[in-house]
């Protein structure tokens, strides 16, 4: 092995100490990083004038509630609901509140005369983003809508409105997203708990699969 010259040496050292350098600056500005890298996922540009206000699966004691406070301040004069697969456990299945019973509940609690209406579904119960989208955008055929609102949390939103976007293609529908707060983390504190970090990680891993496919990949089962 030949002897290592002091200009290769030089480079090594180089190289090593730009190296702490940008690790060092990460570390010290992690917080603005961290959480501009957070807010690119969240997209929130719903607007008043919708047809329809469109409450996706998932997170329910968060998302109705934004659901009803935006048909409260006018933002679509209709509230809907997606309709997921029901659990494999048939046997607990009679234990878990449906989508409508949940929302109907909300609704009471907050003391809002609210009607909820589920869009049927084409599959057999929405297993994705896509499966939703597809529901959706059939119903909004039928009903002559000219745009939307789907409500679901910050962190989904950017994917969400691709998956959307998508399937709505040539549509002449057009998709808007609201972006539904998290009651334990945000875009400024989210790697701080376990829930922020598994949310945007996934998000992270998912977003790309979402970018390069234009329908739910049956690679993996998403039941």
């Amino acid at each position: 092995m030949g002897k290592m010259t002091w200009p290769k040496l030089r480079r090594r050292w180089y190289f090593l100490g730009g190296l702490l350098v940008a690790l060092l600056l990460a570390w010290i500005f992690r917080a603005p990083i961290l959480t501009g890298y957070a807010n690119w996922f969240i997209k929130d540009n719903a607007t008043k004038g919708a047809d329809a206000i469109i409450i996706l699966s998932g997170s329910k004691t968060t998302r109705v509630h934004k659901g009803l406070d935006l048909w409260s301040k006018g933002y679509a004069p209709s509230l809907f609901l997606t309709d997921e697969r029901k659990s494999l456990n048939a046997k607990y299945r009679h234990l878990q509140l449906s989508n409508l019973k949940f929302a109907r509940q909300v609704a009471m609690e907050d003391d809002i005369n609210a009607t909820f209406v589920v869009i049927p579904s084409l599959v057999d119960g929405a297993t994705s983003t896509f499966d939703e989208a597809a529901d959706a955008l059939a119903f909004s055929k039928e009903r002559k809508w000219k745009r939307i609102i789907i409500v679901t949390d910050g962190f989904h939103t950017r994917r969400a409105l691709l998956a959307f976007e998508k399937v709505f293609d040539d549509s002449g529908v057009e998709v808007q997203a609201a972006a539904v707060p998290n009651d334990v983390f945000d875009a400024t504190n989210w790697w701080t708990s376990d829930r922020g970090i598994s949310s945007f990680v996934l998000e992270t891993i998912k977003y790309p699969v979402y970018f390069f496919w234009s329908e739910e990949p049956t690679v993996v089962r998403n039941d």
